[in-house]
């Protein structure tokens, strides 16, 4: 552990995945942390997601994913109430265009030969899942592990508090900065001093950064979730193969020749079963939506992939705003030009998937250590905020 006088005191603005793992992460290095969250932990995209730990698709967050599961395996050690499960369920990316699963798993297949993915149809599938409508076929990739949305971040906030930091909840927190430096956070008016101040604020990460909506590399995403109490769930997770911007998986359906249809009004489908609930999705909306609306539109949707969803229980509808960056990518380590501010944000639907490890690797640009971040994630590759 560094000795706390070589550490300036770090205000971390953000109850999310990110923000809570940085804190905890911090104070164990002997940093005095103080966590801000205007609403509640967890009470974004990190609570209301569908709750899935998987791997992306996208070469750029590999490394990110596997750091993030071994710093959740270390997790499990603290005795904090969070467990990872052992093996993953195995994902299942499913469409009725056969000729696209042929070559969604060619593509994927010659991009991740460790991942084995394997075509599966007919009789085959529905002994997999008898669950699942006649007329699909799947590639299945061993990825995916089903987790309750928010347990990682209430297990880390509980972590973080026991190593001493202090959670200031339902307090909004913008950084204050004097000829070019961090000197802390403002609340309520207020200057609380701290010598870094790291925005993990998720879609709200760029007005705090930057006021006056010059700088906005990441905007909100909005996703709807359906929680269904399936009599019989799948054990696998579910995704439609048509989703391939938001899983990451590359223009296999463009150049299958498949139009896709308007995600402002037809939304895709996933599904995580994690214990006795089954999340449904997935929507991709630019502003807030009509929880009613969409929820009619997901259950529809995904009764033709999960006949049985028609007739299943309903347990709530969420929303949340996902942080989407303008390149897909998070934005992680410090801002140039305002020296001891630093980002972790714009994850889009991948937050619990690679958050701790993002956090790992900005708290260690906070401490100087020599471990480079990748330009193509480094926040300065957008610039510094104006201002």
């Amino acid at each position: 552990m560094m000795p706390t006088r070589a550490l300036p005191d770090v205000a971390v603005v953000g109850g999310g995945i990110v923000g809570t793992a940085a804190a905890a992460f911090l104070a164990a290095e002997g940093a005095r942390v103080t966590l801000y969250e205007r609403e509640g932990l967890a009470a974004g995209a990190s609570g209301r997601n569908s709750g899935v730990v998987q791997r992306p698709f996208d070469p750029g967050l590999v490394e990110l994913f596997e750091e993030t599961v071994a710093l959740y395996r270390r997790l499990e050690a603290e005795e904090v109430g969070f467990r990872l499960p052992t093996e993953p369920a195995g994902l299942l990316l499913l469409s009725r265009q056969a000729p696209l699963i042929q070559r969604l798993a060619a593509s994927l297949g010659a991009a991740f030969p460790e991942l084995a993915p394997e075509v599966v149809e007919g009789g085959a599938l529905r002994a997999l899942e008898p669950g699942l409508a006649a007329d699909l076929t799947a590639c299945r990739v061993p990825i995916g592990y089903p987790v309750p949305p928010a347990g990682a971040t209430y297990a880390y906030a509980t972590l973080a508090e026991r190593l001493g930091v202090r959670l200031r909840l339902g307090r909004e927190a913008a950084p204050a900065v004097e000829g070019g430096r961090t000197v802390g956070v403002r609340v309520d008016s207020r200057l609380e001093p701290a010598g870094v101040v790291l925005i993990a604020a998720g879609p709200w990460t760029a007005a705090l950064v930057d006021p006056t909506g010059r700088w906005q590399p990441i905007r909100p995403l909005w996703g709807v979730v359906v929680e269904t109490l399936l009599a019989s769930p799948p054990r696998h997770v579910l995704e439609e193969a048509e989703m391939d911007e938001a899983l990451g998986t590359g223009d296999v359906v463009a150049a299958a020749g498949i139009e896709h249809e308007d995600p402002a009004t037809t939304p895709s489908f996933s599904l995580v079963p994690a214990a006795d609930v089954s999340a449904v999705g997935s929507t991709f909306l630019d502003t807030e939506p009509d929880l009613a609306v969409w929820q009619i539109r997901i259950l529809e949707r995904a009764s033709r992939f999960v006949p049985g969803v028609a007739e299943a229980p309903i347990r709530g509808v969420r929303a949340c705003a996902r942080p989407a960056s303008v390149d897909g990518l998070p934005l992680l380590g410090p801002l140039p030009g305002t020296d001891g501010l630093f980002v972790a944000a714009g994850h889009g639907p991948w937050g619990i998937s690679t958050g701790p490890g993002s956090a790992r690797l900005v708290v260690d640009a906070i401490l100087g250590r020599p471990r480079t971040i990748p330009p193509d994630l480094a926040a300065a590759r957008f610039g510094p905020a104006p201002g």
